[in-house]
């Protein structure tokens, strides 16, 4: 995965501040660096004070993640700051799920509080015979650096739940390429690991959620849920734009994209779909453009398409019509893009 991308964020989206405390803290514990060499306009963020109240937007939280990534010069960095920090927040979660009365309770009780922990991902879970499935859905534009300190960080809970008479954890699903750093990936979620996935998941043996856990503890769990509920509550909701957004970028990438089938997980007509999205000051046509344009920018950066190919992935009848849409959303054309981005330049939509 190439760190240097800078991913669109939202700034509709917040984030609580304490995930811009640990950035700073790994920086300076881990890699001897200061935040003084971060943005000026971040490190209000990264004061040593109780900010647990403090949200801070997606856009600024990718902007300090890019920063901090430029600063520490290591593809890692967001999986080595899930490992070295470890928030009161995580604790608590963790709590919730040891003191549950089998692992496959545990775990559901982590996807069920996840929000509280980091509202830039959501947890779902599949299943099938033999497996339970646990994927990572981005809300938003996270960076990838904080989709993998997420996965990082749940690596601790799930060390803690693991059985002693069988692996619990069958896959840990990464989506970069980590094959140059998998001996980093293998040293925190050990050998059995798949770099290069279209999604964030991690693959449980599905015999070991009935295993009942030795230090369940049903007054405590009773009694977490309730708090964990609280601060549910608490966080800042996901607005409606985005839930639809999120949804027709998992329709253009299957090249499926339309009204009804956006409405549709949603349980209403198009009408209605509209009428919902008036509401926020936005439209259908606004959202889809801004997930293509968001699309385009991030494959023309990562190189491996040819402009035909993405305007074709991205639901363009034709190149032209993607080049006139391109150049609208950035004021250049796809081939001037990709060659600035090529040789490092400042490129921004």
């Amino acid at each position: 995965m190439n760190q240097n991308l800078h991913p669109l964020p939202c700034a509709r989206l917040q984030e609580r501040a304490f995930w811009a405390q640990g950035i700073g803290q790994t920086l300076a514990n881990e890699y001897g660096k200061s935040i003084a060499d971060l943005p000026d306009d971040l490190q209000q963020y990264l004061e040593p004070t109780d900010l647990s109240a403090v949200q801070i937007s997606q856009t600024d939280m990718n902007r300090l993640w890019h920063a901090a990534a430029e600063l520490a010069k290591d593809d890692c960095f967001g999986l080595q700051m899930g490992q070295a920090y470890c928030s009161n927040t995580l604790k608590v979660l963790g709590l919730a799920a040891v003191s549950s009365a089998t692992v496959g309770e545990a775990v559901q009780r982590v996807i069920r509080f996840f929000s509280v922990f980091s509202t830039q991902v959501q947890l779902y879970s599949v299943e099938d015979d033999q497996h339970v499935t646990v994927y990572f859905q981005p809300r938003g534009t996270p960076h990838p650096m904080h989709m993998e300190a997420l996965l990082s960080h749940c690596q601790h809970i799930w060390e803690a739940l693991e059985p002693t008479n069988r692996p619990m954890v069958i896959e840990t699903r990464l989506i970069g390429d980590h094959e140059k750093t998998r001996t980093t990936c293998e040293s925190i979620f050990g050998k059995r690991i798949r770099p290069g996935s279209k999604r964030i998941a991690v693959k449980f043996n599905k015999q070991t959620m009935n295993i009942p856990l030795t230090n369940a503890d049903a007054f405590l769990a009773k009694r977490l849920d309730a708090t964990l509920e609280d601060m549910l509550s608490a966080v800042p909701n996901v607005d409606f734009a985005e839930q639809v957004k999120q949804r027709i970028r998992v329709l253009v990438s299957e090249r499926e994209v339309s009204e009804d089938l956006v409405a549709t997980p949603f349980n209403m007509s198009p009408r209605h779909l509209r009428r919902k999205l008036s509401e926020t000051q936005t439209t259908y046509e606004k959202l889809l453009d801004e997930v293509r344009m968001e699309l385009a920018i991030r494959l023309i950066q990562d190189g491996k398409l040819n402009l035909g190919r993405i305007a074709f992935e991205l639901g363009f009848l034709d190149p032209s019509s993607f080049t006139r849409a391109f150049r609208r959303w950035t004021g250049m054309s796809p081939t001037a893009f990709r060659t600035q981005s090529r040789s490092g330049g400042s490129v921004s939509a």
